[in-house]
């Protein structure tokens, strides 16, 4: 059934044009028969996304500037498209039974043929940009998938993109992110799943738990003084052993760090550091039991700017980005690359007056 819903003038239309489930948890109910909704334009004022519709963007970018609920159940198709939450907000708290999904047009499996060209296309990586959030407060995702996104947008390819002035206010709970387009070539900040880097730093502020990545490339990147919490895992729930090409938490620096206390207590995947980072003497991190940091290049490591303020717990590991023996194969190679010594700088202490580097049998690879 094809209908025409109109919003009042200050919101351009949704061309009202068609519902069925990819990564299916068993508690899932999976949406049947669906009107088909197309959306364009900016979203200025308040609106809602009802169940039972499949909302579709095909090549024109959607601007949230107000606030746009998402119902539990609701389906959205992207092709060639983003949503732009600028200034606005997204409410999309879905259910274990009623999941909320973000999928490639070419997605039967979710409300069906919806680009009417039968068997001819199917989702692939790319098939849409992301999802980006600029500057936006209180956003929430809940039992929200989010699926073959990641198409080249201004040299970033991200599912989720995370901008804005400071430190950006939102919530993804029991969110899957999964088959991203990856660029082995493109920076080490644009090629991503979930791009958080600086503007994500606070843990009550951006609240980020019981989340799943799987087929990605690079799963997620944060800012290196944000905690994240351990709860957020790297694997298909339904199948293990469907990780990330790239499996790691990869960490950014570019400014603040003061007063911080971080803990990098994840065990499941390795976090990655691609650059120097000199820890503040008044703030603290703690590498916790199990943990795994590897170096990327020569130019990478940590400094001590006071005696406790990198902790290293006796079980947790420093080593190279190639060190597959530690974490995994982190660099997405397979056996193409191997660790020597001189692979990252190493672990410096500068509170001395004769400034030092250690070493020991938890600092792997490095040059001193």
């Amino acid at each position: 059934m094809k209908t025409i819903l109109k919003i009042l003038a200050l919101c351009p239309c949704l061309w009202i044009v068609g519902c069925e489930k990819e990564e299916v948890n068993p508690e899932e109910e999976l949406p049947q028969n669906c009107n088909v909704i197309e959306v364009s334009g900016t979203i200025n004022q308040p609106t809602v996304w009802e169940a039972g519709n499949v909302y579709v963007i095909n090549g024109a970018n959607v601007s949230v500037r107000s606030v746009l609920t998402i119902k539990p159940g609701v389906i959205v198709k992207l092709k060639d498209a983003s949503i732009d939450v600028v200034g606005g907000k997204i409410i999309a708290i879905g259910t274990a039974e009623k999941r909320i999904v973000f999928t490639s047009l070419a997605d039967d499996r979710y409300c069906g043929d919806n680009n009417s060209d039968g068997n001819a296309t199917t989702p692939a990586k790319g098939d849409w940009q992301q999802l980006y959030l600029n500057g936006t407060t209180e956003t929430i995702f809940q039992y929200v998938d989010i699926l073959y996104a990641g198409q080249n947008r201004g040299g970033f390819y991200n599912a989720v993109k995370i901008s804005g002035p400071s430190s950006v206010s939102f919530t993804f709970d029991n969110c899957r992110v999964a088959h991203t387009m990856f660029n082995n070539n493109a920076s080490y900040d644009s090629s991503c799943a979930f791009y958080g880097t600086s503007y994500m730093n606070d843990p009550t502020v951006s609240k980020f738990t019981n989340n799943v990545f799987y087929d990605n490339g690079k799963p997620i990147q944060l800012n290196a003084y944000y905690t994240l919490d351990p709860s957020n895992k790297f694997h298909n729930p339904e199948n293990p052993t469907q990780v990330n090409t790239h499996n790691g938490i990869y960490l950014h620096y570019s400014s603040g760090g003061f007063d911080v206390t971080v803990n990098w207590n994840n065990t499941e995947v390795p976090y990655v550091l691609d650059e120097y980072l000199q820890v503040h003497s008044s703030s603290t991190i703690n590498i916790g039991s199990g943990a795994i940091v590897k170096f990327k290049r020569s130019s990478a490591g940590l400094q001590r700017q006071a005696p406790q303020n990198i902790n290293l717990h006796p079980t947790a590991i420093l080593t190279s980005y190639k060190d597959d023996a530690h974490g995994g194969d982190t660099n997405g190679d397979g056996s193409n690359s191997s660790p020597t010594k001189g692979d990252w700088l190493g672990l410096r202490n500068a509170y001395s007056n004769t400034p030092y580097w250690e070493q020991g049998p938890t600092i792997l690879y490095s040059t001193n």
